[in-house]
């Protein structure tokens, strides 16, 4: 398939069998809901028949979501490594990105810390902010006022952040980690 419509129909198909998979819908249930027949939701989702406005509204009321979300194109937005700018304001030996998030209110972070370093103290978030760590190398602990966490490469933790906390590297080699805050 080449041309534009022939990829919107397989982009939509492809978002409505995703989003049917995630809400746990078998086909009959989606097009039970939707009122349409279980063959022309097949079709659909292959993205080997276009589907009129009407079936698009019902589907997406069916599925919970947007109809624009269904219906956007694909977007890939890339961001150089050079706009991507790293700095140390938050330790001696520490390593921090700022990294473009894909929705608002969500921050994403690259942090490297070198052996036997810690942030300084990272004021609370808003109230009911969540904290997502990832480690990429290392050993990584997560400090608050009432545990320290280990976490190693590999390993994931969600926390509040509407606490008052910091990061540190017990470690002797330099650690990496993803941070998510929403």
């Amino acid at each position: 398939m080449s041309n534009p419509e022939e990829l919107g129909a397989r982009v939509f198909g492809a978002r409505i069998r995703a989003r049917r998979k995630f809400n746990g819908l078998t086909l009959n249930e989606l097009a039970v809901r939707a009122g349409i027949s279980r063959a022309a939701l097949s079709k659909i989702e292959r993205g080997e028949q276009d589907t009129s406005v009407s079936n698009a509204m019902a589907l997406s009321r069916a599925l919970g979501v947007d109809v624009g979300e269904l219906l956007a194109t694909p977007e890939v937005v890339v961001t150089p490594s050079a706009s991507i700018v790293g700095h140390s304001t938050y330790g001696a030996g520490t390593w921090r990105r700022d990294l473009p998030a894909p929705i608002e209110n969500m921050e994403v972070v690259h942090y490297r810390l070198d052996p036997h370093c810690e942030t300084a103290s990272f004021s609370a978030h808003r109230s009911g902010a969540r904290e997502t760590f990832f480690v990429l190398a290392g050993v990584v602990e997560i400090v608050t006022i009432d545990r320290t966490t280990t976490l190693r490469a590999g390993d994931c933790a969600q926390a509040p952040g509407d606490v008052p906390h910091q990061l540190s590297n017990p470690g002797d080699r330099p650690a990496e980690l993803m941070l998510i805050i929403v």
